[in-house]
């Protein structure tokens, strides 16, 4: 039984349809896998076991009826503790909701249970999803199952821990500044920022409108294209959501692919470079010719404590009742970097917006000469809760946010036996061919 756990979800679909397994089996299997695996893992905060298992008996009836309502229909999906579903805790991390129960499903919960997904639980996530160790002062570190005692990666670091330890067939997480992308690298799995307004942010407890996105992962691409196109749609009640127009791949026509060059220069570390190259070895007969992008001139870290200060001053809006009422209840690492963001002035924040601007601009002209853009996912891989959490970490993912582009990470190797990931970002709209293409490269990688 534990078996199933391992499937990827087109591969659960087709077992489904075939009838080799029922809903209900394959869920009761991966709430047994939890129940075994995640007292050391640590990436659930709730487990649903008995609506799971009767949202699994309903699948298994309108199949049974000839009335299965999509692909996703009796597969298990868990989701980030940020996102909202009805009658389910709804902490964010946070001790300040450590009561919380959502009232009602967040748009992309919504979108899930009409697929007929089942809904696992709810998963663990760095506090208020502003940081990307996933060491949680509230509830515990949730730990690589790479390797215990070291980081999933985060906000989504229980997303990734899940998926990675076979506690769920799909995940959602979300990404502010790479917040889905880092910990799928640094775990083992994908992960996909969409457009931004392709997938709606209500009902979520959001760390920065401008750079928020609910991302889904997966154990393999093609698992991606069969959440993302469920997920997708214009949530007429949520500001933030565009119909994004979406292009395929064109067949027959020559991708120019971008390749990031100056790795050494923004701090990716030797190990993480020499996979890179590894890794484009291997791709080499799937891309002919590439173009070689450099970012010189363009400052990651100040990119990055921009878009931070931005995030600390919206935290101060969506919290602050709570912050009002009981302090106490935030950690003094999360109290001191909003009290930041408070010291600041208005003009302040207008300068990091505009400042973000930049890597819209820099992403413009990227575009013009290439497709794709392919970099690391990050410049290390999975680091120790006993070192310092690297400052760089989202460098790399953050300009994707930044300007406003759609972006997809997949492993592309190990490095001293942790994983490590490759990202592929797009220009707007490109989020389907990113997953066609995502799927190219992990048929040549073979891993």
């Amino acid at each position: 039984m534990n078996d199933l756990t391992e499937l990827c979800a087109h591969a659960a679909a087709e077992g489904l349809l075939r009838g080799d397994f029922s809903s209900e089996e394959l869920t009761r299997a991966t709430l047994a896998r939890i129940e075994s695996v995640n007292p050391r893992i640590n990436a659930y905060l709730h487990v649903a076991r008995e609506s799971a298992i009767a949202d699994a008996r309903a699948s298994d009836a309108r199949r049974a009826g000839g009335h299965a309502f999509h692909p996703l229909d009796g597969i298990p999906v868990a989701i980030k503790d940020n996102i909202a579903v009805a009658g389910l805790p709804w902490t964010a991390g946070m001790a300040a909701y450590a009561e919380r129960v959502a009232g009602s499903d967040a748009h992309c919960v919504t979108r899930l249970k009409k697929s007929g997904a089942v809904i696992l639980g709810k998963l663990h996530l760095h506090e208020a999803a502003l940081g990307a160790s996933s060491d949680n002062p509230h509830y515990g570190p949730c730990h690589n199952p790479h390797r215990h005692g070291f980081s999933p990666g985060g906000s989504s670091g229980g997303s990734a821990a899940a998926l990675a330890a076979c506690m769920a067939t799909l995940t959602l997480g979300t990404d502010t500044m790479g917040s889905v992308r880092i910990p799928a690298a640094y775990c083992g799995v994908v992960g996909l920022k969409p457009s931004p307004g392709r997938i709606s942010q209500r009902g979520l407890d959001t760390v920065s409108r401008r750079l928020d996105h609910v991302g889904p992962m997966a154990r393999c691409v093609r698992d991606l294209g069969l959440i993302y196109q469920q997920l997708s749609s214009l949530d007429v009640q949520d500001p933030q959501s565009r119909s994004v127009p979406l292009g395929h791949l064109t067949p027959g026509t020559a991708l120019r692919v971008g390749i990031m060059v100056d790795l050494e220069s923004h701090g990716v570390d030797t190990g993480v470079a020499v996979a890179f190259e590894q890794a484009l070895t291997l791709l080499a007969d799937c891309f002919p010719s590439c173009v070689d992008i450099r970012f010189d001139g363009l400052d990651f870290g100040r990119l990055r404590r921009a878009g931070l200060l931005l995030a600390e001053a919206e935290m101060n809006v969506v919290h602050a009742q709570a912050l009002a009422q009981q302090p106490e209840r935030f950690s003094p690492g999360l109290r001191e970097m909003l009290a930041f963001a408070r010291s600041r002035s208005a003009v302040d924040l207008l300068a990091a917006d505009r400042l973000l601007d930049t890597a819209v601009l820099r992403a413009r002209s990227i575009f013009q000469q290439v497709d794709v853009l392919i970099t690391p996912t990050t410049p290390q891989v999975a680091f120790p809760f006993s070192t310092a959490t690297p400052v760089n970490q989202a460098d790399l993912t953050s300009f994707a946010n930044f300007a406003g582009l759609p972006a997809l990470s997949l492993p592309m190797g190990f490095v001293d036996g942790l994983p490590a990931g490759m990202q592929l970002i797009g220009a707007p709209g490109s989020d389907l061919a990113l997953i066609e293409l995502g799927q190219v490269i992990e048929s040549a990688l073979s891993l």
